[in-house]
């Protein structure tokens, strides 16, 4: 059972559907009292006991992390036919996805967008919570939002908590070049397996392609694909690829590093000061 612009969801007015993902149908929805607009997730109505369960996790997952650039959980209930539903915060803006179609982005926007999707993921680690597919049509660079929530990742429907014994589901065929190697081996999610899914997603946006093709060719160093770029971005993103897990860097120190990185770039371009070729100045490596 779906439904049309009108229909009432408790205290909320549907506008329209907005899609669905792996859990649930979502759907663009005002409330009828508050000046407040929300999307609201409805379990699938096929397998609904399984969806249910899932989107109660997913409700909960998000109702146990507060950062600007994920959603605030508003409410949720039952449907009359016991399908759960929750409304979540609007994240307005361009997804990821859509805003690649024009090409890689510069260097400078590609640190910038790493950097504030580490400081989600590590807000999330911090917390237990995994995201596990990460990958650009889950990204939203949102528009009016405060300048340190200007991305955001609006979907963690197949978020899971450390040591989950839930079911690894595998992903779609257009998610899986951003899936880590352990993952794809079935085995259990921990925080560098995001690291990992940011790593191709960083990997894609500053190169345009993919640092493993379908075949699994040989891979290609960032450098070797953008040598002009800075090499403290490129040596991160090759870190953050690495296939033993355990030569990832955290989302913490992902963070921290292109921090620094991303107001150098950024002050680079506001006064258009070019060092000379070759001349670069570094902050200290972080130790392995």
């Amino acid at each position: 059972m779906g439904f049309s612009p009108g229909d009432r969801i408790a205290t909320y007015r549907v506008e329209r559907e907005l899609g669905s993902t792996t859990t649930g149908i979502l759907y663009l929805a005002i409330h009828l009292v508050l000046p407040r607009r929300a999307v609201i997730k409805v379990a699938h109505t096929a397998r609904a006991q399984q969806f249910a369960v899932q989107l109660l996790r997913e409700a909960c997952v998000l109702e146990a992390l507060s950062h600007p650039g994920i959603p605030a959980v508003y409410e949720s209930g039952l449907l009359e036919d016991r399908r759960p539903w929750f409304a979540s915060e609007l994240v307005e803006g361009t997804t990821l996805a859509e805003r690649l179609l024009a090409g890689p982005l510069p260097s400078s926007e590609v640190a910038t967008l790493i950097r504030d999707l580490a400081s989600i993921l590590e807000h999330a680690h911090k917390r237990g919570v995994v995201h596990r597919a990460l990958r650009p049509d889950r990204v939203v660079i949102a528009r009016k939002r405060a300048p340190s929530s200007s991305v955001a990742i609006p979907d963690w429907s197949e978020a899971r908590v450390h040591d989950s014994s839930a079911t690894i589901t595998f992903p779609a065929r257009d998610a899986r070049p951003y899936l880590a190697p352990e993952l794809s081996r079935g085995e259990p999610a921990d925080d560098r397996a995001d690291v990992f899914s940011l790593g191709v997603l960083a990997y894609h946006a500053l190169t345009g392609a993919f640092p493993r093709g379908t075949l699994d060719f040989a891979f290609i160093a960032t450098s070797e694909r953008c040598p002009d770029a800075p090499r403290e971005l490129t040596s991160l993103i090759d870190q953050m690829l690495a296939v033993d897990r355990f030569d990832r860097p955290t989302a913490a120190e992902i963070r921290s590093d292109l921090a620094w990185l991303a107001n150098a770039l950024s002050i680079e371009l506001r006064t258009d000061d070019v060092a000379p070729s070759g001349v670069r100045i570094r902050k200290p490596r972080r130790t392995p």
